[in-house]
């Protein structure tokens, strides 16, 4: 698994940048490799070492009803961007922590909840259960993991001893736990779900947070200070990692969903997953009307959630479109149970800024950052 480095604004309001690095937990053990740096960024590396995943059982802080939203109603979806994604921002975070003295702090409550509702939002909208809570333990652990990469000002799933504020709570949310550097809280979140630069090309990242056995997380925020940048950690593995799958609204799970869906949370990268399924054969196109849409398939990366097949359509995801645009998606030749599967479906996207003053949001259209590779 690669972590990448990234310049990336906090907020469409802030004009100051700093370096965003994400890095995405796994169930199994992995090499870590360098940190990618882009031409004048600087020399920050990640070191190589070995990712060690942990499960634990979760102590629950407290429990939101579980959300849904049918995307293939555009009202409702556009309801649902403007009445739960875009109520997640701009939360005040309330840090009690401090840099210097490794106190790793907390946050308010009601932070905390702005960012699992940013997480339920996603999962609402991709068709798995949305009804997760976060954990005080984890919440804790994860804290200390945060405070870790942000005083250090790198990523490890394992730090080690020397770590400046090393804490062995820290070291394993580090192990159960996605990455971010460089932003925090929702925003992070929303990070996750685009998953960008060349190291990030399976979505890891976005595969556990869509991960449908999930109950449960928690969340770790340090906000910028002092000099320090801004980081999180979400615990992303629960009791129920290895649990029965529950239902879920479409047999697969795909980003963007079937349906409405606002471009200002669709990606460049496009993926789709199903549990067990075998990707290996098969062959994913697109269409705009009775237009074929350039695709680049991403190579096949097992372990993180569900099996994924990962797509780069080339499509300009720069702007807002200027009237609703429908991609129809088929993934032909999956191996599901030794039978060979297809998946069509329809993607429609849409302009959610426009009806809701959705400049308040912290993520420009379609991006966190400008990756290289999508100009």
């Amino acid at each position: 698994m690669r972590a990448i480095l990234r310049i990336v604004p906090i907020s469409l309001a802030v004009t100051a940048v700093l370096l965003g690095v994400v890095l995405g937990a796994r169930s199994d053990s992995r090499t870590l490799a360098a940190v990618e740096p882009i031409a004048g960024s600087g020399s920050l590396h990640v070191p190589t070492d070995v990712i060690t995943s942990y499960v634990y059982l979760p102590l629950v802080a407290y429990h939101d009803p579980s959300l849904s939203v049918n995307p293939q109603d555009r009202q409702a979806s556009l309801d649902f961007y403007t009445q739960v994604y875009l109520a997640s921002e701009d939360v005040s975070i309330d840090w009690t922590g401090n840099h210097a003295t490794c106190g790793e702090g907390t946050t308010s409550k009601a932070f905390r909840q702005a960012v699992q509702l940013r997480i339920n939002y996603f999962r609402a909208m991709a068709g798995v259960p949305a009804d997760l809570t976060l954990s005080d333990e984890y919440n804790a652990k994860a804290q200390k993991a945060a405070l870790m990469m942000s005083v250090n000002r790198r990523l490890s799933h394992a730090p080690d001893p020397s770590w400046t504020c090393y804490s062995a709570e820290g070291a394993e949310a580090a192990g159960s736990s996605n990455l971010y550097l460089g932003v925090y809280g929702p925003t992070a979140i929303s990070g996750y779900i685009y998953d960008p630069g060349s190291g990030n090309y399976a979505v890891g990242h976005r595969r556990w947070i869509l991960y449908p056995q999930t109950r449960t997380m928690g969340t770790g925020d340090i906000p910028p200070a002092d000099g320090y940048p801004p980081s999180n950690a979400l615990w992303v593995f629960d009791a129920n990692l290895w649990g029965p799958r529950p239902e879920t609204r479409e047999a697969f799970v795909a980003w963007p969903p079937p349906g409405y869906v606002p471009s200002q949370v669709v990606y460049p990268r496009w993926s789709l997953s199903y549990g067990g399924a075998d990707f290996t054969w098969a062959s994913v196109s697109m269409k705009q009307g009775d237009v074929t849409v350039p695709v680049v398939v991403r190579p096949l990366v097992n372990g993180y959630g569900e099996n994924t097949l990962v797509w780069e359509p080339q499509i300009n995801l720069g702007v807002p479109p200027a009237s609703d645009t429908t991609y129809t998606v088929s993934v032909t030749g999956v191996i599901i149970n030794s039978s060979s599967r297809d998946f069509t479906y329809a993607v429609t996207l849409f302009d959610a800024s426009s009806a809701y003053a959705a400049a308040t949001a912290s993520l420009p259209v379609g991006r966190i950052g400008v990756p290289p590779e999508h100009p």
